[in-house]
Order: structure tokens, then sequence, then C-alpha cells
């Protein structure tokens, strides 16, 4: 029978399963912190998981949070495996092609933003923490029930990093075409970035 673990104590147990198993890929994991917490910036609708780079935090590493309303174990993993290739890359590019390279050395498969690791390896990774420390102790948080009611009027702002265009949209917008947008300048779908994204 597992032993009772902390949130975190589980999410890191998952750091050292995934930096075991992409080291043999040639991919080298950095130390990172990992919470469960609601990202920083963003649609919390949207955004499930955030790596801030090492220059953003006091102690010098990558800080990695996932989101709350994620409770499902797999899911967990397969989440957690996309923000560490952003640790590797210490989030220099964004989701564009040098950080590609480095999701895609470590088996991760998808588009850009929503690149994870096939259904299969998610799971043996997955099977792997859980052997260990049971399942993720964590249950869903709804966060529509927020006591703190999101301002309905703000403006987003989206930027293109291929030609620098700069455009605001409201957060509905930006959740019903769930960040996939093309510039409205260059045309460009690479690039585009929206602000705490």
């Amino acid at each position: 029978m597992s032993r009772q673990v902390t949130r975190e104590a589980w999410l890191e147990g998952a750091v050292q399963v995934i930096r075991s198993a992409v080291s043999q890929q040639g991919v080298d994991v950095p130390a990172v912190k990992v919470s469960c917490s609601w990202p920083g910036g963003g649609s919390p609708v949207r955004r499930i998981g955030e790596c801030w780079s090492r220059a953003a935090s006091q102690a010098g590493i990558n800080e990695i949070f996932i989101s709350p309303k994620i409770a499902d174990s797999v899911t967990v993993v397969a989440i957690l495996a996309h923000e560490l290739a952003h640790a590797v890359d210490d989030c220099v590019n964004g989701h564009k092609a040098g950080w590609v390279a480095i999701a895609r050395q470590m088996g991760l498969t998808g588009k850009p933003t929503q690149m994870q690791p096939p259904a299969e390896l998610a799971q043996a990774w997955a099977a792997r923490v859980v052997a260990r420390f049971g399942e993720f102790p964590h249950s869903q948080l709804d966060k529509s029930m927020s006591p703190v009611k999101p301002q309905k009027a703000r403006m987003i702002k989206c930027a293109c990093g291929n030609c620098g265009a700069i455009w605001r949209l409201t957060q509905s917008v930006i959740d019903m075409v769930e960040g996939e947008m093309s510039c409205p300048a260059c045309h460009a779908w690479e690039g585009v970035e929206v602000a705490g994204s």
C-alpha cells in the first residue's frame, strides 16, 4: 500500500520519472519546483500548466504550476512533460521551433501548444509514479465557483512574433478560438502569443 504523500511530493516524483526516461533520449531536465496551483497568466479555462523561467525565480530554477482543475494522474503527467520541455528550454522559445525540437526529442507529439507524450507513454510514466505514490492526491477544483469574479470587459493583448503586430481581444473570444488564431496583419499561425502565455 502506498504511503500518503502531498501533491507536491507526487509531482516531484513524476518529475523524477520523466527526467529519467528522457535522459535516455539525451534530454537533461533541470532542477524545477512544481506545484498544483492556478497558472499565473492567461485563461484558467484553457491554461492547464505553466512554466516560469529561471530568471523569474529568486531560487534560480524553473517553477511549474499544474492547474487544480486537473485531477487525473495520467493527464497530470502529460501536462507536466509539456512544461518540463519548457524548463529544458528555460522558456526562451515559447512554442517555436527550438522548443518543438526539445519536445520531440522527449517523445512529445501534436501541435506545439498542445504537445504531450502519446497516450501509451503518458500511461507508462504515470503507472511508475502511481506504483510508488498512489494516484495523484488531488480532487478537481471548480474555478467557476471562485469567490473572486472575473472582470468581464478586460481586453487581452495579443502579439505576433513574426511581424510584431499587436491587437486586443476579450477573454471570451480567446476562449472561443481556444488560443488558435492567426495574425490579422501577416496571417501567420506560428508565433502568435496571448499576453501572459
